[in-house]
C-alpha cells in the first residue's frame, strides 16, 4: 500500500485550533481510575512511537498520555533514572507508585498531557519510550495491563538520534544503576565506557534496552510490533496489534497513517517523501556499521536486525521471548 505523504500545518499560539488545543490538554476529565482502562505502548526514542500512538488514536477516543515517566519534567518520577531498570520481583513502593498514578489517569502534567485533545474520556493510551529497562516489572505488577512494545532498526534509531544531538551518558544510565550492572552487563563495562561517539552511545542504549526486555518478557507478557510493517504492511500489522488491544478499525486509520505525527522533523521522510524503511543505509557510515553489526552481534540481536537489511526477522524477535537468555559473548571492538 502506498503511503501519501503530508506536511503538518503548524499553528501559531494565538490560532483559535492552538488555542482550544491547550484548553483540552488542560481541562478535561477522565472518568476511570482502573489501570487496566489503559493501553500502553512502549518502545524507544525515534522508533515511531508517537506516529503508532496517534493511529492507534484516530478517532481520538482516548486520553493520551505521553511519557508519563520523563523525571527531569515530571515530580512523581524525580527519583526514577532517566532509563530506569528494575528488577521484576521489586516491589519498592518508590516504583510502583508514580507508575500507578501515571496508569490510573491520576497523574497530571502539561509535558505528558501536551498531546491530548480528548476532554471526557474513560480510557487511556499511555506512550513510554523510556521503560524497555523495567517492561517486565509492568507487566509483572500491573496484571492485565495491554503492553504492546514497538520495535524499529536500530541503526535507523540511532542515526536519528544522531542527528537531533541528543547527548547521552551511558556513565549516569548505565553504569551508575548497580543493579543493571549487575543482571547483564558487568563483562561489558570497558566497553561502555570507552564508547565516545553520539552514535556508539546512542546504538549502545538501544541495544541495551531492547536486549534487557526480549530476555525478560515472556510470550504473552507484551505485543511486539514492528515500526518497517507499518510502513509496509500498514493493514496486517494495524490488525495484529489492534486484536491484540480488542480494538476495532476502519479504513479511515489509513488517513491518520499518512500524516505526520506531533515529534516528526522537517527532514523526517514522511515530509520528505523518502523511503521510512530504508533511508538509512545511504547516510550510515562504514564505521557506524562495523559498530552496530559488533553490538547486534554481541547481544544476538542480530538474529533480528542486520546492518545490510532494513527489514526485522519477525519470528526470531518473538522466539527470543521464548527462549531463555544465553551467556553473552565479549565481541572485540
Amino acid at each position: 500500500m502506498k503511503m501519501i505523504h503530508m506536511t503538518r500545518e503548524r499553528k501559531g499560539k494565538f490560532h483559535p485550533e492552538h488555542i482550544r488545543d491547550v484548553i483540552r490538554r488542560r481541562y478535561y476529565v477522565d472518568l476511570s481510575s482502573d489501570y487496566r482502562d489503559s493501553l500502553v505502548l512502549a518502545g524507544t526514542g525515534r522508533s515511531g512511537t508517537t506516529w503508532i500512538s496517534e493511529v492507534i488514536n484516530y478517532r481520538n477516543e482516548y486520553r493520551l498520555m505521553d511519557e508519563p515517566d520523563r523525571n527531569v519534567r515530571i515530580e512523581a518520577f524525580a527519583n526514577f533514572n532517566a532509563i530506569q531498570y528494575i528488577r521484576p520481583d521489586d516491589d519498592n513502593p518508590a516504583f510502583i507508585e508514580p507508575v500507578r498514578l501515571a496508569l490510573t489517569g491520576r497523574l497530571r502534567n502539561d509535558w505528558s498531557d501536551r498531546f491530548n485533545t480528548r476532554v471526557i474520556s474513560n480510557k487511556r493510551l499511555v506512550k513510554f519510550i523510556r521503560a524497555s529497562l523495567y517492561l517486565k516489572w509492568l507487566v509483572n505488577h500491573f496484571p492485565e495491563l495491554r503492553v504492546a512494545l514497538l520495535l524499529r532498526h536500530p541503526c535507523a534509531v540511532s542515526l536519528s538520534q544522531s542527528r537531533l544531538d541528543w547527548e547521552i551518558s551511558l556513565h549516569d544510565i548505565l553504569l551508575a544503576q548497580p543493579q543493571l550492572m549487575e543482571d547483564f552487563l558487568e563483562p561489558f563495562r570497558d566497553q561502555i565506557a570507552a564508547a565516545d561517539t553520539l552514535f556508539e552511545k546512542r546504538f549502545w542504549m538501544w541495544t541495551v534496552e531492547n536486549y534487557v526486555a526480549l530476555s525478560q518478557l515472556e510470550p504473552g507478557d507484551v505485543h511486539l510490533a514492528f515500526y518497517e510493517n507499518f510502513c509496509e504492511e500498514p493493514e496486517r500489522e494495524i490488525e495484529q496489534l489492534f486484536t491484540f488491544y480488542g480494538k476495532e478499525w476502519d479504513k479511515s486509520i489509513f488517513e491518520a497513517m499518512q500524516k505526520p505525527s506531533n515529534s516528526s522533523k522537517p527532514d523526517s521522510a514522511i515530509i520528505t517523501g523518502k523511503n521510512r524503511v530504508d533511508s538509512w543505509m545511504k547516510h550510515i557510515t562504514d564505521e557506524q556499521k562495523a559498530i552496530a553489526d559488533r553490538l547486534l552481534k554481541q547481544f544476538g540481536l542480530d538474529a533480528i536486525y542486520s546492518v545490510d537489511s532494513p527489514r526485522p526477522n519477525t519470528e526470531a524477535a518473538r522466539r527470543m521471548l521464548a527462549d531463555p537468555p544465553k551467556q553473552l559473548p565479549i565481541v572485540a571492538s
